[in-house]
């Protein structure tokens, strides 16, 4: 196995003086909105679903309310804090500063006014309707979608060059990651933000839209959420990455399939059959990465096994690993046609969203953001006993929030499967005087009552999460505590 770069192998102590403000910048506001767009999910929860419209008015009903959701946890919190985490360890594992620190100003500059203006101004009726590719083109005279994408040209720029003027030959796979993630952004972003409406109208412009939807998480948030497991739970654990043999395979795997699969969400769709069938085998050959992200993350920390109950940052990213073997089990049987003519269009793919998007990727960027902050701010976490309850609390609130909406969304399915069935008129009219589709989303009611709840507990702890992180920023540790032994690798 040819010997590669391993963040664990940098020295602590290094001549070379990084700028972490970029990092800050990113981070801290993303962390507010994380909160912002959890607040508004769970509003969503009790107001759309539990006690509909309790709160009623044009702009707080459920159309207007979920696209703000979406661009707070999408775009305002994982995108930006992937990209903040970009900032601090691609430097790191380069041996250089960033690039240009300036640029990193100057694409901050029209990274949130871009994003924050056009996120909070769908309610008003600037988004068009494409799911996660609802940000405005203009909000007044300010070109929303232009200068996100000049942001992330800088980023991108940013990145690249630091990349290109390191001083460690050998990369390591974190940094290939970053690189296929700035290429694959790009692209995916080109598309669902553009190119979509020079599609003509009708099917193929549904297929561009989920080619969009799928590799929003397959091409931007998968290698940037495996980039930071990559990094930091060698970090965390201290112990070289098991195998790169298999990282690189991963990396190469999602290169290859992760592109072709967005069409298994239009199984039985007006769509070509060759296509549904090609999507269906991309999907079910997506064992192939995920195994490998697998294994070698239980590989890497087994030898250090005691680092997962002694740090709340290691656990985060090792349930996130589970989480990801779970929605990449789910994504490709979900696929096949017999069981998708069940599970599509149910609340089984908003709960098969939330565990990519939040149960895996949020959970990494969580751990990373807990080695960052230490290291940025030079003070010790202010809190582990807080780190330990987010954690908890987290894991504690997801179970009934995903599982609600997993067997809720197989039973609603199975309940359109048959409510209109019959080989005669006499049968099928009976059947819909039987249980009508009314009946079939009320009998929901209960799925989504624990989905509101383990949505509120999951509010709490990344409150308890930013409490944590804020007071580590701004408060002057009186005696340094003793820290559990992720908490004291403060190194960069």
């Amino acid at each position: 196995m040819v010997k590669m770069l391993n963040p664990t192998d940098i020295p602590v102590k290094q001549a070379v003086k990084y700028d972490d403000t970029p990092v800050k910048i990113m981070l801290y506001p993303a962390i507010i909105f994380m909160i912002l767009g959890m607040t508004v999910g769970v509003f969503i929860a009790f107001n759309g679903f539990v006690y509909p419209d309790y709160f009623s008015g044009e702009y707080v009903h459920f159309g207007k309310i979920r696209p703000i959701h979406v661009g707070n946890v999408t775009l305002l919190w994982l995108l930006s804090a992937n990209i903040g985490l970009f900032y601090y360890f691609v430097p790191r594992l380069c041996g250089v500063p960033l690039w240009s620190s300036r640029l990193a100003y100057v694409s901050a500059s029209f990274w949130w006014p871009s994003l924050i203006i056009g996120t909070y101004s769908m309610p008003w009726g600037t988004n068009f309707g494409w799911e996660y590719a609802e940000l405005p083109m203009w909000v007044g005279w300010l070109p929303a979608k232009f200068f996100f994408t000049a942001a992330f040209i800088m980023v991108a720029v940013n990145l690249y060059a630091t990349i290109a003027t390191r001083i460690y030959e050998k990369m390591y796979v974190s940094l290939w990651y970053t690189m296929g993630t700035m290429i694959w952004t790009s692209f995916t972003v080109l598309v669902g933000f553009f190119a979509i409406n020079w599609v003509p109208e009708g099917i193929s412009r549904v297929n561009v839209s989920f080619f969009y939807i799928h590799n929003l998480v397959g091409l931007i948030f998968t290698p940037m959420g495996l980039a930071q497991a990559y990094y930091f739970l060698p970090k965390l654990a201290n112990t070289p990455i098991y195998s790169h043999r298999l990282s690189m395979i991963g990396f190469w795997s999602i290169a290859f399939v992760y592109a072709w699969i967005g069409a298994h969400h239009i199984i039985h769709g007006p769509v070509s059959q060759w296509l549904q069938t090609t999507s269906i085998v991309f999907s079910i050959w997506l064992f192939i990465p995920v195994w490998t992200v697998v294994t070698n993350l239980f590989a890497t920390v087994k030898p250090h096994w005691s680092s997962f109950t002694q740090s709340a940052p290691v656990r985060f990213i090792m349930m996130g690993n589970i989480f990801y073997l779970l929605t990449c089990i789910q994504g490709p049987l979900m696929a096949l046609r017999n069981v998708n003519e069940i599970t599509s269009k149910t609340d089984w793919i908003i709960g098969h969203s939330h565990i990519s998007l939040y149960g895996t990727f949020t959970f990494f960027a969580i751990a990373g953001i807990y080695q960052v902050i230490p290291v940025i701010t030079k003070k010790p976490l202010w809190s582990t006993a807080l780190a330990n309850w987010h954690f908890s609390l987290n894991l504690l609130g997801s179970i009934p929030f995903l599982l609600s909406l997993w067997i809720g969304g197989f039973w609603q399915g199975m309940e359109w499967a048959t409510w209109a069935d019959g080989n005669t008129y006499a049968e099928f009219h009976h059947q819909l005087t039987r249980l009508s589709f009314v009946d079939t989303i009320a009998s929901m009611h209960p799925f989504w009552v624990w989905r509101a709840i383990g949505g509120c507990i999951v509010l709490f702890a990344n409150v308890l999460f930013a409490i944590n992180i804020f007071n580590t920023i701004v408060l002057i540790p009186v005696v340094k505590p003793t820290l559990s032994p992720a908490f004291s690798k403060v190194q960069p």
